[in-house]
């Protein structure tokens, strides 16, 4: 090795030691000096102790009022002039009679909330009531829906299945006493590339509940096969605007809840099933290549639902609820072919009823697995449709219709 580059590495490792030997201590001195980081169990802690902290206040009808011993002790440990402090305290003190009123008002209201969330209707062996107000919820929502369609005209059997793009929500549900709003934010719409538009909306109860869902869709996409042949059907081609309605009446609801299942407003402690009756309705509108297609479907059935509770901590619910049709508007319009010379205002459609094949059906089914500790829980629900109308043999849809739900919240 040449003596300059030797002289080169010397300098080098002289230099390294030397920043060691200086820098070292400093960083160290740095780090005695710098606070040290609260852990997240420390934090979590303190949100519980908060958490305690209201509802004792609420306890006393302070539910507005909770914050004051906080914002005392604050007040203590800051740098205020004491003429300041007795300037902000007169100020506080006309807020805090303006609080004091609004509690009594609230604390009213908050007695026959209570009387009503804790009127036992229910065999208290099974099902009973979380002991909290609040109930505070995040969510991750994924839906789809599919379409399938068999034609026959002049013994030539077509075929068509297309689905829409997966929708995803994220959303945030509050609720007090068993009154629940939530927001719910599509990320994908907001982006600008999902256009679809769906609209959902549950009410649980232990004797009774329904689910609705509106669903307007353009990004049905597939393939459709026709005398030996397959067509691709983009985005575009094919639009849908559903309505869906299913309702339920659980004659054992004593003892076997679906809120502890899929809105965590009540508790299932032992497991135990119940027969279901039911009604579903299935309206839609599907535009084709000129052809639109209308389906109105009243179905009433009956059904079954089990809670499982293998544990203190787990329940797992499944139900299914088969509704056969007994009322069916069904029909197609198409454009007739167009004469010369004619405008397209000036174009008739034709108007053909659907035909009535036994057993056209609405089925619901409904699954859930809910793990609970503390003042937590977390799980997932699905929630599933399916509905069948027309004759294979001239024109026959079948829809899908899914959703899942992910879910994390606290009680308090």
């Amino acid at each position: 090795m040449k003596t300059g580059s030797m002289v080169m590495v010397k300098a080098s490792f002289l230099v390294v030691v030397f920043s060691m030997g200086v820098l070292a201590p400093a960083i160290a001195q740095n780090g005695q000096n710098r606070k040290p980081r609260k852990k997240l169990k420390e934090l979590l802690m303190m949100a519980d102790s908060l958490r305690l902290q209201l509802r004792q206040s609420a306890d006393r009808g302070r539910m507005l009022q909770w914050g004051d011993s906080l914002l005392m002790a604050e007040l203590g440990k800051s740098k205020m002039s004491e003429k300041k402090k007795q300037r902000f305290m007169k100020h506080y003190a006309k807020i805090q009679r303006r609080l004091s009123l609004y509690d009594r008002q609230l604390f009213r209201g908050d007695s026959l909330l209570a009387a009503n969330y804790y009127k036992i209707k229910y065999d208290t062996t099974y099902i009973s009531r979380p002991n909290a107000r609040w109930t505070i919820k995040l969510r991750g929502n994924l839906s789809g829906a599919d379409l399938e369609t068999t034609a026959k005209t002049d013994g030539t059997e077509t075929h068509t299945k297309v689905m829409a793009d997966c929708r995803g929500t994220l959303s945030m549900a509050v609720a007090y006493r068993g009154l629940g709003l939530g927001l719910a934010v599509n990320p994908a719409k907001l982006a600008g590339k999902n256009q679809d538009y769906e609209f959902n909306l549950n009410s649980y109860s232990n004797r009774y509940g329904f689910d609705v869902v509106y669903l307007s869709s353009k990004t049905f996409h597939g393939h459709q096969e026709m005398g030996g042949s397959e067509i691709d059907i983009h985005k575009g081609e094919i639009s849908q605007k559903a309505l869906n309605l299913n309702f339920y009446y659980a004659f054992n609801y004593r003892k076997f809840s679906f809120p502890a299942a899929f809105s965590q407003s009540y508790i299932q402690k032992r497991s135990a099933g119940s027969w279901m009756v039911g009604a579903s309705f299935d309206g839609s509108k599907t535009k084709v290549k000129g052809m639109t297609i209308r389906l109105n479907e009243l179905a009433l059935g009956a059904g079954y639902g089990y809670n499982l509770v293998p544990s203190s901590h787990l329940l797992f619910h499944l139900s299914a609820l088969p509704t056969i049709t007994v009322y069916s508007h069904d029909y197609t319009k198409m454009r007739a072919e167009a004469e010369e010379g004619s405008s397209d205002t000036e174009i008739p459609t034709v108007r053909n009823s659907m035909k009535y094949h036994f057993p056209s059906a609405i089925i619901t089914g409904r699954g859930a697995a809910v793990y609970s500790w503390r003042n937590k829980f977390a799980g997932a629900t699905a929630v599933y449709n399916f509905s069948v109308a027309g004759d294979e043999d001239h024109l026959q849809v079948k829809r899908n219709k899914w959703r899942v739900r992910m879910f994390f919240g606290f009680r308090f």
